[in-house]
């Protein structure tokens, strides 16, 4: 049995947004930088989920616990984190949604419906800029490594052991 491995749970960082449209893009953005700076356990599985909407429901089925990364629609200050348990996911803040994409809440609505119930943790953080671009604004782009930290921490709540690279090539 692997170290990081606690009871043979899978972990999935899920990045989900429209990179064209710039902030919109954040969660797609963060899981980049996520690999960039971080060693991940084989048990963790991170993945640029785009605008995959409906399509990611075949995804989700595979894990025990996700954090999902994307824009919070609060108007609240740019720059303002979330964290949102799933749970929690009918009473807070809408996610982003592009046009003809399934929302992360009705995605995670559906594989509920299934029968499919991981534990879910939404990271999410207000955009400044959504217009046509694909550059993170400065206070989003900023705000990355916090985003970062926040994965780690849950990740490492349920003792998987994940930490920066020492070293960056």
């Amino acid at each position: 049995m692997n170290g990081n491995k606690k009871n043979n749970k899978r972990f999935l960082i899920l990045g989900v947004g429209n990179i064209l449209l710039r902030d919109e893009g954040l969660g797609v953005r963060a899981v980049e930088y996520i690999k960039e700076r971080y060693s991940i356990p084989e048990d963790v599985s991170i993945v640029d989920g785009g605008t995959g909407g409906l399509n990611l429901l075949s995804l989700i089925r595979e894990f025990d616990h996700i954090i999902i990364l994307d824009a919070v629609a609060s108007r609240s200050s740019p720059g303002s984190i979330y964290r949102i348990p799933g749970k929690d996911l009918p009473k807070s803040p809408p996610l982003m949604t592009t046009a003809h994409q399934l929302g992360v809440q009705d995605m995670l609505a559906i594989a509920d419906l299934e029968g499919c119930n991981p534990d879910v943790v939404i990271i999410g953080m207000e955009p400044k800029d959504i217009s046509l671009g694909l550059e993170l604004s400065n206070v989003v782009r900023e705000m990355l490594p916090r985003i970062a930290d926040m994965v780690a921490k849950e990740l490492k709540g349920f003792g998987v052991d994940i930490r920066e690279k020492t070293d960056r090539a």
